[in-house]
C-alpha cells in the first residue's frame, strides 16, 4: 500500500508539471524527467506571474526611472509657433488661463480696499504690478501648450484690470511717494503711466519666459519620475469579467468558526 501511495503521488506530480508546461493540453504526460531533478523556471513561472499580473490588474512592470540630465535635456521643446496660433482658440477658453486672469484682477482690485496691508501689496506685486511672476508661471505649469502665449495673454489681462483701476479712481492712494529714477517724487498720473509702461514693456517678456520655465518645470518632473502618474490601486477586472475586491483584514478578537 505504501509503494502504490508513492506511485500515485509521483503521477499526480508528473501530471501537475505536464499541465503547467503545456497549457494548451498538447504535451504528452509522463514525459518529464525524475521527481528529485532539478527543473527550469521557465514557462511555468512566467505564465503563473502573467496570470498574477492579470488577476490582480498590476500590468507592466514601472518604467526606469532616466537621469537627472537626461530627463533636463529632454524637457525641451522646440517653438510651434503656427500650431500654437492654430490652438489659440482652445488656449482663450482653458481654465490654465482664466485662473490667472481671475488671480490678476483679484490682486488688483483688493488694493483700493486694504492699502495699509502688506499682504495685500506683496499679493499685488507677485500676481499684477510691473512683473506679474506668479500669474505667469500659474499659467505656464498648467497650460496644455503654447505656455509663452498663456504667459502673455495673462500679463496684459494684468495690465488692462490696472489701467481700468487707474481711470476709475486714485487707487487708494498707493501710488503716492513714487520716485523716478533720480529720486524725484512723481505725480500721481505719472506713477500711473509709468507703471503701465514698465508692465508692458518689461512685465509681458518677462510673463513668457516665465511661463515658458513653469511649462519646462512641469515636463522636467513627469520625466525625472515618469511613474508618478501611474495608478497605485489595481483599476483592472478579472478574466471573467468581475472587479477583484481588495482583501479585508480580520479583527484580532474574532473568534475564529
Amino acid at each position: 500500500m505504501a509503494r502504490a501511495k508513492r506511485t500515485d503521488r509521483a503521477e499526480a506530480r508528473r501530471r501537475n508539471r505536464a499541465m503547467f508546461a503545456d497549457p494548451n493540453g498538447e504535451g504528452e504526460l509522463g514525459t518529464t524527467a525524475d521527481d528529485d531533478a532539478p527543473r527550469p523556471a521557465t514557462s511555468a513561472r512566467a505564465a503563473a506571474a502573467q496570470r498574477s499580473r492579470v488577476v490582480t490588474g498590476t500590468g507592466p512592470a514601472p518604467a526606469p526611472r532616466p537621469g537627472i540630465a537626461a530627463a533636463f535635456r529632454s524637457s525641451f521643446r522646440p517653438l510651434d509657433l503656427r500650431g500654437d496660433l492654430r490652438a489659440l482658440p482652445q488656449i482663450l477658453t482653458h481654465w490654465s488661463l482664466l485662473v490667472p486672469v481671475i488671480l490678476a484682477g483679484l490682486a488688483v482690485a483688493m488694493v483700493p480696499f486694504f492699502t495699509s496691508s502688506p499682504i495685500v501689496g506683496t499679493i499685488f506685486g507677485y500676481f499684477s504690478g510691473p512683473a506679474p511672476f506668479g500669474t505667469a508661471f500659474v499659467a505656464g505649469l498648467f497650460a496644455p501648450r503654447a505656455s509663452y502665449l498663456v504667459g502673455i495673454l495673462a500679463a496684459l489681462a494684468s495690465v488692462g484690470f490696472m489701467a481700468l483701476a487707474f481711470a476709475v479712481g486714485p487707487f487708494g492712494g498707493a501710488l503716492q511717494g513714487m520716485t523716478d529714477i533720480t529720486g524725484q517724487p512723481l505725480t500721481e498720473s505719472a506713477a500711473k503711466a509709468a507703471l503701465l509702461n514698465e508692465a508692458l514693456v518689461t512685465g509681458v517678456p518677462l510673463a513668457a519666459l516665465v511661463a515658458a520655465a513653469g511649462a519646462w518645470y512641469r515636463r522636467f518632473l513627469n520625466r525625472a519620475n515618469p511613474n508618478r502618474a501611474r495608478p497605485t490601486t489595481p483599476t483592472s477586472r478579472r478574466p471573467d469579467g468581475k472587479v477583484p475586491k481588495k482583501p479585508q483584514q480580520r479583527p484580532m478578537l474574532a473568534r475564529r468558526r
